[in-house]
């Protein structure tokens, strides 16, 4: 049996509506950072509090690498997204079977196994094209 570890713990977490992007919104000059931060990028202030960014997308742009790196062959795809608070994320994105992903398509988070490390899947998120 496979066992499980998140890449970064402090990103996600499960809700009843499916997984949400955790972030944190400072106190003083109301920037939010994704991943969590524990010191305002904007302010320096340490007056953070968490928020989730929910689990729903709008892709602002792709682009397919075409270099290997240390986890991922040469062709995977990554992109900015815009969450419905309006926050822009990098991440990576999985394209659905013929269907090309173009800028305005909504997508939906995934929590899936990135890559294998010793026997452990390692997990972390991914948008994937959103049918719905």
């Amino acid at each position: 049996m496979t066992t499980q570890t998140a890449l970064r713990e402090d990103t996600f977490r499960e809700t009843p509506d499916g997984f949400t992007l955790l972030a944190s919104r400072c106190h003083h000059c109301g920037h939010v950072s994704f991943p969590p931060a524990t010191l305002c990028v904007a302010c320096r202030a340490e007056a953070l509090k968490p928020i989730d960014l929910g689990g729903r997308a709008e892709l602002l742009c792709s682009t397919t690498v075409h270099m290997p790196s240390e986890h991922f062959a040469a062709g995977y795809t990554v992109g900015y997204v815009t969450m419905p608070g309006g926050q822009r994320i990098f991440t990576p994105l999985a394209p659905a079977d013929d269907t090309p992903l173009t800028p305005g398509m909504p997508l939906k988070l995934e929590i899936a196994a990135m890559w294998q490390d010793d026997g452990t899947d390692i997990v972390a998120h991914r948008f994937v094209p959103d049918p719905a």
